[in-house]
């Protein structure tokens, strides 16, 4: 009877492993596709596609990726666009929490993201891996 609680509990760990194994990190690329759920240690996520927004100072409009976040019963729409060419960080709170979204760049590594990842940080975290990026370069 002993061996078989002791097989059990290192099944039940070694799932437990895998499974957080599986779980997005902050200031880590992750993949994305339209509709899937991501779920981070103080919210989720959710990419809901893309939008063409024009208007009259720049006529062929800014393509604009929304995401759904949830945390608790809040919930939010994040944009983000590279706008004029600017490759930025959108910005946004969730839970009473300041958090930074990094599409197509990110402080976190060198070259280009894929079309279908994001960097996700907590604000305090993006901007010491921000000031280390700024240091490396000088």
């Amino acid at each position: 009877m002993r061996a078989k609680n002791w097989i059990a509990i290192w099944v039940l760990l070694g799932i437990a492993a895998c499974a957080s194994a599986d779980a997005p990190a902050y200031g880590e690329p992750t993949r994305f596709a339209k509709g899937r759920e991501i779920v981070f240690p103080d919210f989720s996520i959710r990419y809901l596609g893309e939008r063409q927004v024009a208007g009259p100072q720049f006529p062929r409009g800014f393509r604009y990726y929304d995401f759904e976040v949830k945390a608790g019963g809040e919930t939010r729409t994040v944009s983000w666009t590279s706008g004029t060419g600017v490759i930025d960080s959108a910005s946004f709170e969730i839970g009473g929490k300041p958090f930074e979204l990094e599409m197509r760049g990110s402080v976190a590594r060198k070259g280009w993201l894929r079309d279908d990842e994001f960097v996700l940080w907590p604000r305090a975290q993006f901007q010491q891996a921000l000031e280390a990026a700024r240091r490396r370069k000088n």
